[in-house]
């Protein structure tokens, strides 16, 4: 029906088809209504049934023209066509359906039939009345059938649309790294749900020319396909402007191309880790996330803080951001995520808030799981302690330091 809609010669050859139905409808009336005229009369005959088919025809012809040029009438005025007002055109096409046809019957000597004064109100009320239950009929059937088509039309849409952002959710992983990695002296794990099919929240994994190891977890303004194209262009740029930079310079250089790319209320909030496997130090900047958490090797969470400015990405060309130096003792962690954790709501629609989640990180901190054994028990406690339905995507990563 959408097709139809935008197809002017879909939808007149539809209309054809449904005018020549109803004539086929309308002359099948006639027809049997001349049959049993022609079978109690006296002067009937196949001339009579002749007669009662052309006025069925004429009926549906002149009621088609009558409702089609209203319909145009009140599409240009922007008004739904009236019942009452289609009754009244419906009764003035019968009756001058059946006129016509007995002026010309007449005329022609088909059926010994003329205007007589004190049946010719009889005669139009009939064919009027006539005109105005099928016309109705039909009108009727044609809504109903309209509604139906389109309903369809609507579900079938839905249906590719799901589609689409299965296709869309499926693409989006396969950019993304594995959810368990590991190098000489180091491994991690990453855990990116989405509150729609399309996630804006990403992670990345990457390394660099000097052998120390970028990391990224971001937050895309928005949800969905737009968010995720967002995602996908800062996903393939960062390695390229992350060479040769320092991890300040590197989230500068991507602010400048994302403030001259992105449109009002489009920004990425994001933190760029820059990790030395053998030494175990690294220099971490953050533009916008929460503050992630170092352990020791089974310690409390300690909040990591960067000085300077955490404006997002790509809201002002002109900032200057800094990074924090520090280093991971061996079997030490670091945590980096999305606020789609803080900001989880709980059944009485409060955010769980940063304390609450560093309970539920201490709950898990002394325990000697694995990285990927840590994040499934984290995501499990802010399941339970948050509702079940997801209102922001959540996206979690942690590295560890080998020994």
């Amino acid at each position: 029906m959408a097709d139809v809609a935008r197809d002017p010669s879909a939808s007149k050859r539809m209309f054809d088809r449904r005018f020549l139905r109803y004539s086929a409808v309308s002359a099948g009336i006639g027809l049997f209504i001349g049959a049993v005229i022609s079978y109690v009369a006296p002067w009937g005959g196949p001339r009579v049934v002749v007669y009662t088919a052309l006025i069925g025809l004429t009926i549906n012809f002149l009621c088609h023209v009558f409702d089609l040029l209203y319909r145009r009438w009140a599409r240009r005025r922007q008004l739904e066509p009236n019942r009452v007002v289609l009754a009244l055109l419906f009764f003035l096409g019968g009756s001058l359906g059946w006129i016509l046809v007995t002026l010309v019957a007449g005329a022609l000597s088909i059926v010994p039939l003329r205007f007589f004064v004190p049946l010719f109100p009889f005669f139009v009320g009939m064919s009027g009345l006539v005109a105005i239950i099928v016309g109705l009929l039909i009108y009727t059937f044609g809504v109903l059938r309209e509604r139906l088509e389109t309903s369809m039309a609507r579900l079938k849409e839905a249906e590719f649309a799901e589609k689409e952002l299965e296709l869309a959710r499926s693409i989006q992983r396969r950019l993304l790294p594995p959810v368990g990695m590991e190098g000489e002296g180091w491994r991690l794990a990453a855990r990116n749900i989405a509150a729609r099919h399309v996630a804006g929240d990403f992670y990345d994994v990457f390394h660099l020319a000097d052998g120390t190891l970028g990391v990224v977890v971001a937050d895309v303004a928005g949800k969905g396909i737009g968010a995720s194209l967002i995602m996908a262009s800062v996903k393939a740029v960062l390695p390229l402007l992350a060479a040769g930079r320092s991890v300040g310079e590197t989230l500068e250089e991507l602010n400048r191309k994302l403030v001259s790319e992105l449109a009002a209320r489009e920004f990425v909030a994001l933190a760029y880790l820059r990790f030395d496997p053998k030494e175990g130090s690294f220099s971490f900047g953050n533009a916008g996330l929460p503050d992630p958490y170092r352990f020791a090797q089974g310690g409390a969470p300690v909040a990591v803080n960067v000085p300077g400015p955490r404006l997002p990405l790509g809201i002002r060309r002109d900032v200057l951001y800094e990074a924090v130096e520090g280093s991971l003792e061996p079997g030490g962690r670091l945590l980096l995520f999305t606020d789609g954790l803080p900001e989880a709501p709980t059944e009485a629609g409060e955010p769980i808030g940063y304390e609450k989640l560093e309970s539920l990180l201490d709950s898990g901190a002394g325990s000697p799981a694995s990285p990927e054994e840590f994040l499934d028990g984290l995501l499990e406690r802010v399941r339970a302690a948050s509702r079940p339905i997801l209102e922001d995507d959540w996206t979690v990563l942690l590295l560890e330091r080998r020994s």
